[in-house]
């Protein structure tokens, strides 16, 4: 999957406020997981409660990082 910069904020911006309570589903193995749509119709992202937590984590270093890249390069 890739973004363009905008495409990134608003994904940032829309899923930044969800809850992991939220959407919680339990797996047939009782494991407790939130599925994620994303723009493409084909991938749907599978988060445990760590899994959801690291990979906001990720999304905060990569705006960071998005930031970063505009100052250098804008």
């Amino acid at each position: 999957m890739n973004f363009s910069f905008d495409q990134f904020d608003a994904f940032y911006v829309a899923t930044k406020k969800l809850d992991f309570d939220d959407y919680l589903e339990t797996r047939p193995d009782g494991r407790q997981v939130v599925i994620l749509s994303t723009p493409f119709p084909d991938i749907s992202l599978v988060f445990t409660r760590e899994e959801w937590h690291e990979f906001f984590t990720k999304i905060d270093e990569a705006l960071y990082m998005k930031r970063v890249y505009e100052i250098v390069y804008y």
